[in-house]
């Protein structure tokens, strides 16, 4: 019995050590330069800005496409993971299967086309000649 109560003592001076000298130490995560000269320096998790939603037809032409705002889940270093904070439809084209976002949807942004505000992203659609009207 006395033992086990040394053993459990030395046990638990030990673990109370490693506890004491443990350091926490934060991971930041930064896009790559590609990225990064896309998207901005402006992007941080959690920033609420505006992604785009595009028609690819089978050739994998854009066809058209809107805005719309989401928010920042999480960065790593060759895309943004991106969340919908409302719902998006696109008219239908053929040869496209998914016609939109619902809010909440998921996706990860490889591609760094965000904007800060919906008038920068419709601009930049419509400079592309992509903007739905």
């Amino acid at each position: 019995m006395a033992l086990f109560i040394s053993i459990a003592g030395c046990h638990t001076k030990n673990r109370s050590e490693e506890i004491k000298n443990y350091a926490y130490q934060e991971k930041t995560v930064t896009v790559s330069e590609k990225m990064h000269g896309k998207a901005g320096a402006w992007v941080e998790e959690g920033t609420v800005c505006y992604g785009l939603v595009v028609l690819v037809n089978e050739e994998g032409t854009i066809q058209r496409g809107l805005p719309v705002k989401s928010k920042v889940i999480v960065i790593s270093p060759d895309s943004i993971k991106m969340k919908s904070m409302e719902n998006i439809s696109l008219s239908p084209v053929k040869g496209c299967k998914k016609m939109g976002l619902q809010k909440g949807e998921i996706w990860w942004e490889t591609q760094g086309e965000l904007f800060k505000t919906k008038e920068e992203a419709e601009a930049h659609l419509r400079a592309k000649g992509w903007l739905q009207q």
